[in-house]
């Protein structure tokens, strides 16, 4: 425990450097146009490379251990997986170093949805280091990252008025196609697998902390999910019927 303990810790300081020396650098080389942004869409933009290069390295690791790890099963309760929780650290200090940015920024109140999203995932975050329960359902709770790139280069296009872009468009349909996959799809195929834990208590029995995050935090997630998939599903038909016409 205390090895991932000291790596989640270690990730929030990596994660403030990416956002505060290596994002700024990145964004002037892909967005010229970022320097004449005002002080808080540079902010945003630092976040967005920060969040892309960390949900990249989180959708390797969850997606391959969902793929090519099959000791990880749905049927494992208590099972000690070390990639797993390293995954979970390098989540949780991302997650602590993400809140930290949005206070700098003087977003973190005003972003009401992404701020509940980020309390949810801190929690599950600490339970997934903490705890050695349930690693196939913290496997897919990771595999959610797929999307993330694309939702934050979106973000970054916008600012820097790309938004008539082919680049913007298409970056659209991936973001809709991916956000689907790794937040939408997965839904039924979790309730299916945890079910049978609920109904029999073996979650309650792991810990009244994996039972909030695996019931409770999970359904906010994914009404939060499904609102946000809503908004880019009409968005992106609005486009296509605009684009017909």
């Amino acid at each position: 425990m205390q090895l991932y303990v000291v790596s989640a810790v270690c990730n929030v300081a990596l994660w403030q450097a990416v956002f505060w020396s290596l994002a700024p650098k990145v964004n002037l080389w892909i967005f010229p146009s970022y320097k004449r942004l005002e002080k808080k869409l540079r902010l945003e933009m630092n976040r967005n490379v920060s969040s892309t290069t960390c949900s990249i390295i989180l959708s390797l690791l969850s997606w391959y251990v969902f793929f090519c790890r099959p000791e990880v099963s749905p049927t494992h309760v208590e099972m000690d997986q070390p990639i797993v929780r390293l995954t979970v650290s390098i989540f949780l200090g991302h997650t602590v170093s993400e809140i930290l940015a949005m206070a700098y920024q003087g977003t973190l109140l005003e972003e009401k949805a992404m701020l509940c999203h980020h309390v949810s995932s801190l929690f599950s975050g600490y339970v997934g280091v903490m705890r050695d329960g349930f690693p196939y359902f913290v496997v897919l709770f990771l595999m959610s990252e797929l999307s993330t790139p694309f939702v934050s280069l979106r973000e970054s296009l916008y600012f820097t008025g790309k938004v008539k872009s082919k680049a913007y468009t298409l970056n659209g349909y991936v973001m809709v196609v991916t956000f689907f996959l790794g937040r939408i799809a997965i839904i039924p195929h979790y309730w299916y697998h945890m079910y049978p834990h609920v109904v029999s208590g073996k979650i309650f029995q792991v810990g009244w902390d994996s039972a909030v995050t695996g019931i409770f935090l999970w359904t906010v997630l994914n009404v939060l999910n499904i609102y946000w998939f809503y908004r880019m599903l009409r968005g992106a038909l609005k486009h296509l019927v605009n684009k017909k016409s």
